[in-house]
C-alpha cells in the first residue's frame, strides 16, 4: 500500500470513483481484449499492461489498475470505478469462483451488444432526424414569412382565431411521457426492470437482457460448486443498489417462507421460464452446468435477434410519426391561410 500512496498521494479506490466510467463501446474492448489474452496465457497484469499500449487514452486508468492489481487490490476491485454496478459485480463473482476469463468474454459481448444497438439506432434515426430539422425549418420560415404578407394584404381586419389545438394535444402528452418516466426512474432498479420488462415493445428486450445477464452470473456460481442456497447468500453480499442484490433477497424471503422454487422464480417476469424446469428436473450439478451453459447462449441468440427485430421497425415508425406530425402542422398553417386568402 506505501507504494500506491508514493505514486497517487491523491488517489485511493473510493476517491477514483468520481472519475467518469468508462464509454460502453471501451468496456466491451478491454474485456475482450483482456479475456483473448488470459485465454493464450498472459496474466492479468501482463494484460493489462498490453492494453495500456492499444488504448493510449485509457492508459493512465489502466496504469493505475495495475498498480493497484501489484498493490493487492483485487481485479473488481480495481475496475469498480470504470465500470456500472452490475457489471461489477459479476466481476467480482466470477473473480470469488475461478472464471474470471469467461466472465470477461460475456461481459464484452454484452456490452458490445449494447453498443452495436446504441449505433444501429442512432444509423436508423439520422435520415428521420434530418428530415424533421427541414421541416421544423420550412413550417417555421413559412409561418413567419409567408403567412404574415399573405394576412397584410387582406382587406379585412377580421381577427382569426388562434389554433391551440397543438398545445392541448401534445404538451399533456409529453408531460405525461416525462411523469411516467420519472416514475419508473426513481424506483429500486428490481421494480424497474419488472416494470419494464412488461411494456409491450420495449419489455421482449428489457427480459432478454436481463435474462442474460441473470443466466451467466448464476452459471458462473455453479461452475464455481456453489449451491443454490449458497448463491442467495453470495448475492446478499453485493451492492444494495444493485439487480442481483435486490432479486437475492426477495428468493430468499419467499423460500424461507415455504414457497416452491419453481413457483417464486414465476412471480418474476424477466427471469427465463426455463430455469423453472432445469431446477425441477433434480439433475447433477455437472449436467445442470451445462445446461444452464447452452440456455445462457440461447438467450444471447434471443437477445440479438429481438434487437435486430427492433431495428427494422425503428425507421417506419418514426416515418409514421414525422408523416403525422406533417399533415398536422399543414393543417395549422394553410387553414387560417386558405381563410386569409379568402378576404381578399
Amino acid at each position: 500500500m506505501q507504494e500506491i500512496t508514493t505514486k497517487f498521494p491523491q488517489q485511493s479506490i473510493d476517491d477514483l470513483k468520481q472519475v467518469k466510467p468508462w464509454s460502453i463501446s471501451t468496456q466491451a474492448k478491454i474485456f475482450q481484449t483482456i479475456s483473448d489474452l488470459l485465454r493464450v496465457g498472459f496474466s492479468v497484469r501482463h494484460a493489462i499492461r498490453f492494453c495500456e499500449v492499444l488504448y493510449k487514452p485509457q492508459m493512465a486508468d489502466l496504469r493505475w489498475i495495475n498498480e493497484h492489481l501489484h498493490a493487492g487490490y483485487t481485479v473488481s476491485q480495481t475496475f469498480e470505478p470504470f465500470v456500472d454496478d452490475q457489471i461489477g459485480l459479476q466481476l467480482r463473482l466470477a473473480e470469488e469462483h475461478g472464471q474470471l476469463t469467461r466472465s470477461l468474454g460475456q461481459v464484452s459481448r454484452l456490452l458490445q451488444t449494447a453498443h452495436q444497438r446504441h449505433q444501429k439506432i442512432k444509423r436508423l434515426l439520422q435520415y428521420p432526424l434530418i428530415l424533421a430539422v427541414v421541416l421544423v425549418i420550412i413550417i417555421t420560415g413559412m409561418k413567419l414569412v409567408i403567412l404574415p404578407q399573405i394576412e397584410a394584404l387582406a382587406a379585412s381586419d377580421q381577427a382569426h382565431p388562434t389554433n391551440w389545438w397543438w398545445g392541448i394535444v401534445i404538451l399533456p402528452v409529453i408531460l405525461l411521457l416525462f411523469c411516467a418516466y420519472q416514475a419508473i426512474k426513481q424506483q429500486p432498479i428490481l421494480k424497474r426492470v419488472e416494470q419494464t420488462a412488461r411494456l409491450p415493445i420495449l419489455g421482449p428486450i428489457v427480459k432478454g437482457y436481463y435474462g442474460y445477464y441473470f443466466l451467466a452470473t448464476l452459471t458462473i456460481m455453479f461452475q464455481g460448486g456453489l449451491g443454490f442456497q449458497e448463491i442467495l447468500l453470495t448475492l446478499r453480499k453485493a451492492k444494495t443498489t444493485t439487480l442481483l442484490y435486490q432479486l437475492g433477497g426477495k428468493l430468499e424471503t419467499a423460500l424461507a417462507a415455504g414457497l416452491p422454487l419453481s413457483e417464486v422464480l414465476m412471480q418474476f417476469h424477466f427471469l427465463p421460464n426455463e430455469l423453472q424446469l432445469l431446477f425441477q428436473s433434480g439433475k447433477p450439478q455437472a449436467e445442470l452446468v451445462k445446461e444452464l451453459t447452452a440456455l445462457t447462449e440461447l438467450y444471447y441468440q434471443r437477445l440479438t435477434n429481438r434487437l435486430e427485430v427492433m431495428m427494422t421497425w425503428i425507421q417506419p415508425l418514426s416515418f409514421i410519426l414525422i408523416g403525422g406530425v406533417i399533415i398536422g402542422a399543414y393543417a395549422s398553417l394553410f387553414l387560417p391561410m386558405y381563410h386569409t386568402i379568402g378576404g381578399l
